[in-house]
């Protein structure tokens, strides 16, 4: 009852990147000892998990892998108001063809570096996290006389029955401060309250003071769950 599945960090090719979805029981230390003999065997040198929080995260931590990074965890538990209230403040977005993530993979380069970006690969294991998801694009940017993109910034929401995500959002750093995060939080929001979500969850870093903003303007609420990603070197 208890797997992962293992690829390759985006940009890090000897870290393996352990995925966890839908247990139905914790991993046990025998099974994390047993799996990073698997990694190290086919040349991984260090292994870094999803999100985790509670007892899995425990375990973690008395297995040996330290914390890399910690994030806040937000909820929105009136989506349906949140999406009205949205309505004025909403900006144009269109729908991004799976076909084009890798200029999502590009936006997502810019916005975070190569430590936490996420690659076309990547970001199509994040639109399968969920039974149904929904891509979105915001408008262009210019550097000069030069232009960046039709698509400067992207979002992946998803959904399983009354719960919905925001699953990924990121800006290109050029076109920052223009509203371009703000329309695609109330396209997600939308999207989820026309399917009668009736509760929204998204993460970020702690550090990241720019959608902490974002995510409190748009009915978002900072819960008491601890957040991390762990790393084990595999030597």
């Amino acid at each position: 009852s208890t797997t992962c599945r293992v690829q390759r960090w985006s940009y890090r090719p000897h870290t393996a990147h352990m995925v966890c979805y839908l247990q139905r029981a914790a991993p046990t230390a025998d099974d994390l000892l047993r799996w990073g003999e698997a990694m190290a065997a086919v040349g991984f040198t260090a292994v870094r998990t999803s999100v985790m929080s509670g007892p899995t995260a425990d375990l973690l931590e008395s297995a040996g892998f330290h914390v890399l990074q910690e994030l806040a965890l937000l909820e929105n538990g009136r989506v349906r108001e949140s999406a009205a209230a949205l309505v004025t403040a909403a900006g144009r977005t269109e729908r991004l063809s799976p076909r084009r993530l890798g200029r999502a993979a590009q936006i997502d380069l810019a916005a975070f570096g190569r430590e936490w970006a996420l690659d076309d690969n990547a970001l199509h294991d994040v639109c399968s996290a969920t039974p149904r998801h929904r891509l979105r694009s915001a408008g262009g940017a210019f550097v000069g006389s030069t232009s960046l993109s039709s698509t400067s910034a992207y979002a992946v929401t998803g959904r399983d029955g009354r719960r919905g995500f925001l699953q990924r959002l990121a800006v290109h750093p050029a076109a920052q401060r223009r509203g371009l995060g703000l329309a695609l939080v109330a396209d997600s929001l939308g999207w989820m309250a026309r399917w009668r979500v009736t509760s929204a969850l998204v993460n970020t870093a702690l550090d990241n003071d720019a959608a902490l903003e974002l995510y409190d303007r748009t009915g978002f609420v900072r819960l008491p769950t601890q957040l991390r990603v762990y790393e084990r070197s595999l030597a």
